[in-house]
């Protein structure tokens, strides 16, 4: 565990260490601290796009990957 200094506020104390990591850490940190933010919930709009791709399935209009591939050039 990290000991905050007693001068520092705990942002505070947050930042001085982002701010010491070394370059080639720092997308582990910003990947830590993404995760952190991310929330368990849904947003409506994802909840219909995400219904719409189901009905999509189940009325069949569908693609195999490698059709996918081929119309994009992969």
């Amino acid at each position: 565990m990290i000991k905050e200094k007693a001068s520092m506020t705990l942002r505070e104390n947050v930042h001085q260490l982002v701010a010491t990591r070394p370059e080639d850490r720092l997308a582990d940190v910003l990947d830590y601290l993404a995760d952190l933010n991310d929330t368990d919930e849904v947003s409506a709009e994802t909840k219909a796009a995400i219904g719409e791709g189901l009905e999509d399935i189940r009325a069949g209009r569908t693609v195999t990957i490698e059709e996918y591939r081929r119309t994009r050039g992969l």
